[in-house]
Order: C-alpha cells, then sequence, then structure tokens
C-alpha cells in the first residue's frame, strides 16, 4: 500500500509538474509505460500524446435576511444556501484527448453537492456527455462531425440560436457562465469600449445533443450542416421517437451569403405512434454589404405547429434589418421590420412562443405546481430584441458618441396578429434576480400571495388580466443606454445608466400610451458604477428602480379595489478581487424592498449577500 501511494504521487507531481494553466497538454500517456521493467533510469514507449485538463470551480453562497416576504418562504426569514439551486456544478472538468491532428475527444466530468454534510446530497457524473470531433481536409473542403454528450451549436437566429439582445444589460449581478478575465476590470472595459458582453461559447448558442455533419470551404463558395438529435426540448425515457432535425445550405459571395434552412421536431402523443406533435420551420437567411455603407440582413420563411385537433396551416416568420453604417448617416443606424405568425412555433429560436397552448406530453402529477412543458408566456411584455410569435413591429435602434460618453437609444413599436389571450406578462427588473432565489430547487407556476408569479431561470414573470374582451394588444418600448467614465485619483471611474419606458395599450400605437387607458405601463431605471480601486479590486455600485402600474381595464383587489400600484427599490454594493491570474473572488450585498400599493399582500423587504469564488485552470 505504501508504495502504491508512493506511484500515486510520483505520477500526480509529473502531471501538474508539466501543465499549465488552462486547456494546457499534458504529458505523453507513455510516462505511463516503462519497457525496462521498472529499472531506473526509466525508458518510455511512445504512445497516445495530446490530452489536455481543463476547467473551473465555482463556489457560492447565498444569505438573505427578510423583515417582510411572502408566505411560501414559511416564517424562515434567515437562510444559508451554498451552491447553485440549478444543479450548475461547482467542480466541472474536461478532460480532452487528440488520437491525431484532425480528431478529438472530450467529456466533461461534474461535482456538485449543496453542502447539506449528507452523503446522499453529493451529484457526480456526466456534464456535456462524451463528445466526439473529427474533421478532414482535402482539395474539394474541410468536413467535420460532432457527435455524442451535448453541442452548443447555431443554424440561423430563427431556426437554431438564442438571443444576443442590443447590448443593453446590467452587469452587477454576474452569470455562472461569466468567465474570468485577464484584468479584474476588463470586464467594465470592453463593455464600454465594444459594447458587447464576454460570454463562453454557449452565448447566443442552444444545446444539442445528436449528429452534425458539415462542410466548409467547398468549391464555389457553399458550405453545408446537417444535425440529428435532441434539442433541450426533446427527450425523456419513453421509447417513442422524439427527435430534432435540422439543415442549412449556405452559399458566399465575398462579403454576402445566403442560405437555405430547416429545423423539424416531433414526437407522438399516443403509445402507439399514430398521434404526431411537432412543428416544422424553413428559412433562408441572408446578409448584402452595399459599399461599406449599408447592410440588409435578414431572414424570411414559414412554419406549422401539428398536434391532434390542432388544425391550423403554415404561417410566416420575417426577420429584417437595415443598418446604415457611420460613412453613410454618421452614427449608425439600424431599422428592423419582424412578422411571426401565431401559427409558427419554435421555442429553439429567438422567439418565444405566445399563442399556442403546446400539447401536454408529460403526465406531471408527480411535480405539482410545475410546468410540464413550455406553456404560453400570454402576451409577454419584453425587452427590445426579444421576439415572440403573433407579433409584428418595427424596432428602430442608433448610437451615438460624445467624447467619452455613448449613449444607443432603442425604440420599438409592435402588435399581436391575433387576439389570443386575456393575460399579459412582464418582469421586475429591480429585484428580478433575487426575487427568483425565493423559490429553490424548482420553477413553480402560480405562486406568490396572489399566484400570479412564475419563476424561470434566474428570473420571474408575472401576470396580469385584463377585463374587457380579449383584443389584439400594443406593445411600445424605449430603452436608452448611456455609458461615460472619469478619473479620479488616476484610476477609472465607470457609470452606465439603463433605462426602460414600456406601455401596452389596447390597440397598436406608435408611442408608448402613459395613461390609466393603457393596459400596463412599467419603467425601471438601473445606475451601476464601478471604480478600479487598485489593478487586482474593482468596487461595485448598483441602484434599480421599477414602477409598474395596470390600467383601468386590468384585474382590481378585491379588498381594495385598486389595480396594480408596484414599486421595486434595489441598493447593492460588491467588490471584484483577482487573487490570482484565473482566480476571482466576487462579492455582493443587497438591500431590496418592494410593495404594490393596490394589493396589500403583495410586498417584501429584506437584504441578500453573496459569494462566488471561480477558479480556471
Amino acid at each position: 500500500m505504501r508504495n502504491l501511494s508512493i506511484k500515486i504521487a510520483i505520477i500526480l507531481i509529473g502531471l501538474f509538474s508539466h501543465s499549465k494553466v488552462g486547456a494546457q497538454s499534458l504529458p505523453d500517456s507513455s510516462m505511463f509505460k516503462p519497457d525496462n521493467g521498472g529499472l531506473s533510469p526509466k525508458n518510455f514507449v511512445k504512445a497516445l500524446s495530446h490530452i489536455s485538463v481543463s476547467g473551473y470551480y465555482r463556489f457560492l453562497g447565498a444569505y438573505s435576511a427578510m423583515k417582510n416576504q411572502y408566505p411560501e418562504m414559511n416564517g424562515i426569514k434567515n437562510r444559508l444556501f451554498l451552491g447553485d439551486d440549478s444543479n450548475l456544478p461547482q467542480l466541472s472538468l474536461t478532460l480532452g484527448i487528440s488520437p491525431s491532428r484532425n480528431t478529438s475527444i472530450s467529456t466533461d466530468l461534474y461535482l456538485w453537492t449543496p453542502m447539506t454534510g449528507s452523503e446522499k446530497d453529493y451529484v457526480k457524473g456526466l456534464l456535456l456527455g462524451i463528445n466526439l470531433y473529427g474533421s478532414h481536409s482535402t482539395k474539394y473542403g474541410t468536413f467535420g462531425v460532432k457527435t455524442g454528450g451535448i453541442h452548443w451549436y447555431k443554424l440561423s437566429p430563427l431556426t437554431f440560436a438564442s438571443n444576443t439582445g442590443y447590448n443593453r444589460y446590467s452587469l452587477f449581478e454576474r452569470n455562472p457562465w461569466d468567465p474570468n478575465t485577464k484584468d479584474v476590470f476588463d470586464r467594465y472595459q470592453t463593455f464600454y469600449e465594444n459594447g458587447a458582453l464576454t460570454q463562453d461559447e454557449r452565448w447566443g448558442q442552444q444545446a444539442f445533443h445528436g449528429f452534425i455533419f458539415e462542410g466548409n470551404d467547398l468549391p464555389k463558395g457553399f458550405s453545408f450542416a446537417f444535425m440529428q438529435g435532441k434539442s433541450q426540448l426533446n427527450g425523456g425515457a419513453a421509447p417513442l421517437p422524439n427527435n430534432l432535425t435540422g439543415a442549412r445550405i449556405k452559399k458566399d459571395f465575398k462579403t454576402h451569403f445566403v442560405s437555405a434552412n430547416y429545423l423539424r421536431s416531433q414526437t407522438y402523443s399516443d403509445s402507439l405512434a399514430r398521434q404526431m406533435v411537432g412543428f416544422n420551420l424553413l428559412t433562408s437567411e441572408f446578409k448584402l454589404n452595399i459599399k461599406d455603407k449599408l447592410t440588409i440582413y435578414g431572414e424570411v420563411g414559414a412554419g406549422n405547429y401539428f398536434a391532434p385537433f390542432y388544425e391550423e396551416d403554415w404561417g410566416e416568420a420575417i426577420d429584417v434589418r437595415l443598418q446604415m453604417h457611420e460613412a453613410l448617416t454618421h452614427f449608425p443606424i439600424e431599422l428592423r421590420y419582424f412578422r411571426i405568425s401565431p401559427n409558427v412555433i419554435n421555442n429553439n429560436g429567438i422567439f418565444w412562443n405566445t399563442s399556442i397552448q403546446e400539447y401536454n406530453l408529460q403526465n406531471n402529477q408527480n411535480n405539482p405546481g410545475q410546468a410540464p412543458l413550455l406553456f404560453p408566456f400570454a402576451s409577454s411584455l419584453t425587452t427590445i430584441g426579444q421576439m415572440t410569435n403573433n407579433r409584428q413591429g418595427i424596432i428602430l435602434n442608433t448610437d451615438l458618441k460624445v467624447g467619452r460618453n455613448k449613449l444607443t437609444i432603442g425604440y420599438s413599436a409592435a402588435g399581436e396578429i391575433k387576439a389570443v389571450s386575456d393575460r399579459i406578462t412582464y418582469g421586475h427588473p429591480a429585484n428580478s434576480l433575487a426575487l427568483s432565489r425565493f423559490w429553490r430547487w424548482n420553477f413553480p407556476t402560480g405562486v406568490g400571495p396572489y399566484g400570479n408569479i412564475n419563476k424561470i431561470y434566474r428570473s420571474v414573470y408575472e401576470t396580469v388580466f385584463i377585463s374587457d374582451s380579449v383584443s389584439a394588444k400594443g406593445f411600445n418600448s424605449i430603452e436608452v443606454s448611456f455609458k461615460t467614465y472619469t478619473n479620479l485619483f488616476n484610476r477609472k471611474l465607470m457609470f452606465f445608466y439603463l433605462g426602460g419606458f414600456h406601455s401596452v395599450s389596447r390597440q397598436m400605437m406608435a408611442l408608448p400610451q402613459y395613461s390609466k387607458k393603457a393596459y400596463l405601463q412599467s419603467y425601471n431605471h438601473q445606475l451601476e458604477v464601478y471604480y478600479a480601486l487598485t489593478k487586482s479590486i474593482t468596487l461595485s455600485n448598483y441602484f434599480g428602480y421599477d414602477r409598474i402600474f395596470g390600467g383601468d381595464h386590468t384585474e382590481r383587489d378585491l379588498v381594495s379595489g385598486k389595480t396594480k400600484n408596484q414599486e421595486g427599490i434595489s441598493y447593492a454594493i460588491g467588490m471584484d478581487i483577482q487573487l490570482s491570474k484565473n482566480t476571482g473572488l466576487y462579492l455582493r450585498h443587497r438591500w431590496m424592498k418592494y410593495q404594490d400599493f393596490g394589493f396589500e399582500l403583495d410586498r417584501y423587504k429584506g437584504m441578500e449577500t453573496t459569494v462566488e469564488l471561480k477558479i480556471f485552470f
């Protein structure tokens, strides 16, 4: 046993003495295969090489102390929670092997525990499965295969991708997938300079499990992709066929391109596989550059949904952008038109389903209060850029810069195509993440003191009913983002402001309607301040405020007879500490207060502290 321990120690010392920070090659596996019977010095037989090990460790702890709270919190005002309740791992280890220059195999191992002290709560296993990547270059092009495990992939925005928005985000709260930056202040500096968030490979892509075959650099500028398997909405243990099929053929013309894209999801609602459920979507994506002054980009197509007792026909899906560059207008302007039929559904694309009640394929008796599938978001009040089906409209965006001051303005006017819902859903920007942590471990629907709050990943949305006849509603939004910086004691001090002004009206209108005639009005302000105290320490401050008003034609409280009149306030401070090149410590402390002056029970007040330690290797 002692000799075995010594051998293991020698192996580990050899591994770590040869490895570098990040996903670097480890020593050849031949070091474990001496050919001279263990004599010293050892001679090694060359075997498998190019082995890489990388990953991260993430500790997350949250402590909350509430003075006023919802009944669901069972009177417990102080809570300490360790870990991520979305089952994201505390330790993720990626192992890669490259048998040849064009072939690689990788797998992701994860370790996770809520740190309760019980061995039964300890979880370990494969995170993204065992993935095989292979490519081969010929004079006719480069051909690649991705199979097994889970791959992050993008086909086209309407078919298979996720929304990336217009760079109007709050940076104060970190996401689980946020990387550490080379300099702890780089995250805020980059966002100021480029207006884009630094994210990992999942940004803008969707998870896919199955087989992907690609061909690039083909003759005449052609390329293709084919995918067969499952998205996050397919799966389950049932033996019935349940899969997703996608394909793309693309033709490049120097700085232009055009592509044909197809996506189909299907399963069956009965054990005899006679009643099919799913959707089709066929689109064409294109990009045309005109003398570097004007860019026309878009995607147009058609789709349908099929299920037992559902008989609607195909519908159109259109998303076209006209981008005018600085060389033409002195400052960039984007004009965007979109129209997505209520008959088109695809929860793998950049638009939400708000019109079709998806067929319930699961028996959810074991999980009461939780949605078995993605039920409609009703008539959703969304941020600019987040599209839904059953809606058409225009979006106008522009960027202005004067010295150190940068201003982006977004405007949107949209309307429903058909009147299908008597509900409106909306969010609470100031305290959304903290509010979502009121309910741990699951994604319940119909919670809160009035049963009108639904939890989604790292956020919540609230539902309000309209009291008059169902109509095709209008949606208006104005969003403003302002960024600037100065120097204080020779260290950079940055200010970010994000404002949103939204309304839902009884019909489509050109401008937001700020009166009780509107169904809903929403205003929010978020101010963030970041100061580079030292090269390794950044101080952060956040202030959030939102006001939401229900109109005369929305539900009223049975006791007060008033409509919704909500106010949310949040103030937070924090600190980013760069402990070493790949290690960051992130502290956040938030004071929050919320009250609905029309619905007496809808209120909370308290504070929350979070600690995140993230190490990449």
